[in-house]
């Protein structure tokens, strides 16, 4: 069983690996193909002139006349011939290989002879570090200042226009005392204005989606920035700082485009990005795919990686301007790195692989294209260099940071199953504690019934006896009399309480039965019913009812019991010449019933305990204080509310108020 778990184990990850490995190699091999300045340039005449086409745009890489520490003017060479070094764009990375001390710093001069006709824009990407550009003796421009008593170093993306007539001689002179890069690295663009301007544009929006969809990524997780613990939460901290570097990383072509200063800080930011990203990468690989046990590894790759982040950082700041013979070396040790580091992460991944976790594909296929394209990058320098994308270990960068956003989706997507799942249980889990607290009631109603009737029976026969002995006067002093008295009192006083233990049994024995009913109607019938019992106490009994249609949700028996409490509440407290007045109005969403009656009202601080048990204001009368409690019981099992408005010595008002059905015909006609 195990051998055919390892056996599946290993064919899944071979398959994502080689999958991976061919698509990024696929995908890498049709960006060089079709978005490669050393595959669209400019053709080169056997009088080695770059033949500029009249539609479309190509590159300037080869036929350049290299000048080193030499500024020279358009009259310089028609003054007569210079000696120079035949090169091509990015060949020299700066002017290290022509001095003795290997320092990189200086001047230069190329030079370039064009052959078209008509408008042309000329694309000038990065010069390093200032620069002056020359068109058939003009003075297209300048970034910078490239003289050495006044220079000023500015990197920025220059585009300048000018007219080709045949053959056009194109000088650019650059200035580098600040970066360990220099001259022209970077192939400039050149064609019709619609062409460039349009390629321009599309470099900007591919360089606009990676960075704000990084950025937005990275932002989501600044929550978990102080929450860098073991697990699961770490590896999405990491991802988190991962995609926030390769936003810092990728931002520099706006950067560019607007001229920002800074130069050498700007680079070292750069640097530090890039190799930050690549450590977060392994940082990932070595929490997915390398067990525990390797403790002393996990912490000699955290601390290489550490160490360079910080190289990269303090060499270009501080080390490069003392002893600028490093730089030579240093473009070295980060090629080097990167091809370590690409190799190291791919190892990390198939070991993780082959040791069965594959708990999450997608980071293994996105640290298996990573790794590949930073060896990619390393060994294409020189031969790929693209107009309007990224280059491959931006790409190699972007694969991580779109597998945490796919990490992110999975994740929450698992957490909505998760909490719909637990929401489906709990509310099963309610329905059963439901039932079940539902039945423990109806139990205790019936109990307390029953123990009521069984009481009932000897308490009235205690109490009959009391009368009988009472009343046939069977040789009863005073002192006897009055205790019969007394305890005929006390009987009467433990009946009701069995009254009102019965009444309270009969409000939990069972749940309420709701059906629909027309209001106006049942009032109707609620009012002559009760009309004759109340004018017997004497006040007038009156009815208001709307004629509109009110439809609700209700239990017949309930309500009127409900409304039979207030009824004769309001009838014990209103003198024979008062009023009772049932009333029914209704707006769209409630029907209102009120009672209201012209007795002695009730106090000001008696009435917000009005509707609490075993609370009355009419002690003397026998009450109990339980008729107001169950009204208020039964309105709220109806899904309504009740409440009282009175001023003493003018009478009270309470409102029932019972939502409407929401089907039936109850809105207000204009």
């Amino acid at each position: 069983m195990k051998q055919t778990l390892f056996t599946k184990t290993t064919f899944r990850t071979i398959l994502v690996i080689t999958g991976t490995i061919i698509l990024t190699l696929l995908g890498l091999s049709a960006v060089t193909q079709f978005d490669n300045k050393y595959i669209t340039k400019a053709e080169l005449t056997q009088d080695n002139l770059c033949v500029i086409p009249e539609k479309g745009y190509c590159s300037l890489v080869d036929g350049w006349e290299l000048y080193p520490d030499a500024l020279l003017s358009p009259k310089d060479f028609s003054s007569g011939t210079q000696a120079y070094y035949s090169t091509w764009a990015g060949e020299y990375p700066n002017l290290a290989l022509f001095h003795k001390d290997k320092n990189p710093y200086g001047a230069s001069t190329w030079r370039l002879h064009l052959q078209g006709n008509g408008n042309v824009l000329l694309y000038l990407q990065e010069p390093l570090c200032a620069a002056r550009v020359y068109a058939d003796g003009v003075c297209l421009g300048e970034t910078g200042n490239v003289s050495f008593d006044h220079y000023s170093p500015l990197v920025k993306d220059t585009a300048y226009s000018f007219y080709l007539d045949g053959e056009t001689e194109l000088i650019i002179q650059t200035a580098n005392y600040s970066h360990y890069y220099g001259g022209i690295w970077y192939a400039p663009v050149i064609g019709d204005a619609d062409s460039v301007s349009h390629l321009i544009s599309s470099r900007m929006l591919v360089y606009g989606l990676l960075f704000f969809s990084s950025l937005t990524l990275s932002l989501f997780c600044i929550v978990l920035w102080e929450r860098r613990e073991k697990g699961e939460n770490a590896v999405t901290f990491y991802f988190g700082m991962l995609s926030l570097s390769f936003a810092l990383r990728i931002c520099y072509p706006f950067l560019r485009l607007f001229g920002v200063p800074l130069v050498r800080t700007l680079y070292a930011v750069e640097d530090a990005a890039a190799i930050s990203g690549i450590y977060f990468s392994i940082q990932i690989a070595l929490l997915l795919f390398l067990p525990g046990d390797f403790k002393r590894l996990k912490r000699a790759l955290s601390f290489v990686s550490l160490g360079v982040c910080g190289i990269v950082v303090v060499a270009p700041l501080f080390i490069f301007p003392a002893i600028p013979g490093l730089i030579l070396w240093y473009g070295l040790f980060v090629s080097w790195y990167k091809a370590v580091m690409a190799f190291f992460l791919v190892s990390l991944t198939v070991y993780g692989g082959f040791m069965g976790l594959l708990h999450i594909k997608t980071i293994l296929a996105a640290a298996t294209a990573n790794g590949v394209c930073l060896l990619y990058s390393v060994l294409s320098i020189g031969y790929y260099e693209p107009f309007a994308g990224a280059y491959p270990e931006e790409y190699g960068a972007f694969c991580m940071v779109a597998a945490f956003a796919v990490l992110m989706v999975q994740r929450n997507t698992d957490m909505v199953k998760e909490n719909m799942k637990l929401n489906f249980h709990l509310q099963e889990e309610v329905e059963e504690k439901t039932e079940h607290l539902r039945k423990l009631l109806m139990e205790r109603g019936q109990l307390i019934a029953e123990l009521g009737h069984d009481m009932k029976s000897p308490l009235t026969s205690l109490s009959n006896m009391a009368q009988i002995i009472r009343l046939n006067d069977i040789m009863l002093d005073d002192d006897t009399h009055r205790r019969i008295i007394q305890i005929e009192e006390q009987c009467n006083i433990l009946s009701e309480r069995l009254k009102s233990i019965q009444e309270i049994a009969s409000q939990t024995s069972s749940p309420v039965k709701m059906e629909p009913m027309l209001l106006n109607t049942f009032l109707s019938d609620f009012y002559h019913n009760c009309r004759p019992i109340i004018e017997l106490y004497g006040p007038n009994f009156l009815a208001d009812i709307t004629s509109r249609p009110c439809h609700i949700m209700a239990n017949r028996e309930q309500l009127f019991r409900a409304l039979e409490n207030l009824l004769y509440n309001a009838a014990d407290f209103t003198p024979p010449d008062g009023k009772i007045t049932l009333s029914l109005t209704t707006d769209n969403t409630f029907a209102r019933i009120a009672v209201s009656d012209t007795g002695c009202g009730i106090a000001e601080k008696d009435l917000p305990n009005i509707f609490r048990r075993s609370y009355t204001t009419r002690s003397d009368k026998g009450g109990q204080g339980l008729g107001l409690a169950i009204t208020r019981t039964i309105v709220l099992e109806h899904a309504g509310k009740v409440n009282a408005v009175s001023k003493e010595g003018e009478g009270t008002t309470f409102t029932i108020s019972l939502p409407l059905l929401a089907n039936s015909n109850n809105k207000l006609t204009p």
